[in-house]
């Protein structure tokens, strides 16, 4: 599933579609289909730019995080656990201390934010890796114990690579401590089938959204039809969300 989902990414991510498509009207170009060169080339245009502006992002990140809003602790009912999912840092980096937080460090501010809120007692962190590297989970432990959160409240799952992987290894550590009302830590967009598969495990299960991405105020200098990176960036986010919701669901396990 892994190995699927990202192989299936990459082939739809904008970037990588549209060099593809424009890999294949060069080629064309050389054996003298000139007609399906260009053709190749303005598809490639397309999936490239489209993307890559705000209407573009937009509407593929808007059913994703429109979805699962953000809440104020106080919106939240009081839980057994906090459990945050990986997927916020880049892994150890060669000349700092600890992980590299990317644009997801949302996740592990909000776990803090709730558990000083007293919303749950603990905080399960759900994330692994490959070896030699640390697991994401116990990377994810030393940012939170930076903020304060004491490490005997902090449980710490693994092995996980995939959010399937999450939802039933943490599951079973959540189930077998007696744990059976959770809030759910992950990115807006990726809650959606965060969501379904720990509910799948027989939890009862409460999102809590954070990392959302659509800004609230359009850029004034920026027109929205002009491309930019974060906003090619943003849709292949969220296009990595539909994908993977997509092979779950075809897979049986949503």
């Amino acid at each position: 599933m892994l190995t699927a989902t990202k192989l299936l990414s990459l082939l739809v991510y904008p970037l990588s579609l549209g060099l593809l498509l424009l890999l294949i009207s060069v080629l064309t170009g050389m054996f003298g289909r000139r007609g399906l060169s260009w053709l190749m080339g303005f598809l490639a245009f397309l999936v490239i730019y489209f993307p890559a502006t705000e209407f573009g992002s937009e509407a593929l990140m808007q059913p994703l995080e429109g979805r699962h809003p953000a809440f104020s602790p106080e919106e939240l009912p009081v839980a057994d656990a906090i459990v945050l999912l990986g997927g916020a840092g880049n892994g150890e980096s060669r000349f700092g201390r600890g992980t590299d937080l990317n644009d997801a460090a949302d996740r592990v501010m909000f776990a803090a934010e709730l558990y000083f809120a007293q919303k749950a007692p603990v905080i399960l962190i759900s994330g692994g890796s490959e070896l030699p590297r640390l697991p994401e989970s116990e990377l994810l432990a030393q940012q939170l114990q930076a903020l304060q959160v004491p490490r005997r409240q902090l449980l710490l799952e693994t092995e996980s690579r995939t959010t399937y992987d999450n939802a039933v290894m943490a599951g079973e550590m959540l189930k077998n401590g007696g744990f059976k009302h959770i809030l759910l830590v992950t990115s807006g967009a990726h809650m959606r089938r965060s969501l379904a598969l720990f509910e799948q495990q027989g939890l009862q299960v409460t999102a809590a959204a954070a990392d959302h991405q659509i800004p609230k105020f359009a850029d004034p200098f920026i027109p929205g039809w002009v491309p930019t990176y974060p906003r090619l960036a943003r849709s292949s986010r969220a296009i990595h969300e539909w994908v993977g919701y997509w092979a779950y669901d075809n897979s049986g396990k949503l």
